[in-house]
């Protein structure tokens, strides 16, 4: 399976989601116009990854995997989005994938730290929140 590489926009975050090194990250801002256009390929190729783990017994070469958001804005619309992400992530965890995820967010920023723990609480995972320097 390849790894998914979707370069940032004005409007839509960086994705870069790496099977040989285990790292998994979206960054950046997320309003897009066609919120569904954007994040139907990431679900679909998650939906891939998910098959493969589980069809693979999670016999990766890497030991854990780790998923990174970096967030500087994202609107309701990419929230819908970013659970949808999440549930594939705790299915993965739930299927014995080793995973870390950690939520970052700008020194100061409270109001995304507080969306990260919304989304946490949301998908029933946990979160390491780690506050950005500016």
């Amino acid at each position: 399976m390849d790894s998914l590489i979707i370069p940032a926009t004005e409007f839509t975050p960086k994705v870069t989601f790496m099977i040989e090194s285990g790292h998994f990250e979206i960054s950046g801002i997320s309003r897009p116009e066609d919120v569904a256009g954007f994040y139907d390929d990431i679900l679909e190729w998650l939906t891939r990854f998910e098959d493969s783990s589980l069809k693979s017994g999670n016999r990766y070469e890497v030991q854990e995997f780790k998923f990174i958001f970096k967030m500087s804005y994202f609107n309701s619309s990419s929230s819908k989005y970013m659970i949808q992400i999440l549930r594939h992530v705790k299915n993965l965890k739930d299927n014995g994938l080793e995973l870390i995820i950690d939520w970052y967010y700008e020194e100061g920023d409270e109001k995304m730290m507080e969306d990260g723990e919304d989304l946490a609480d949301a998908v029933e995972l946990e979160f390491n929140y780690i506050e950005m320097e500016d």
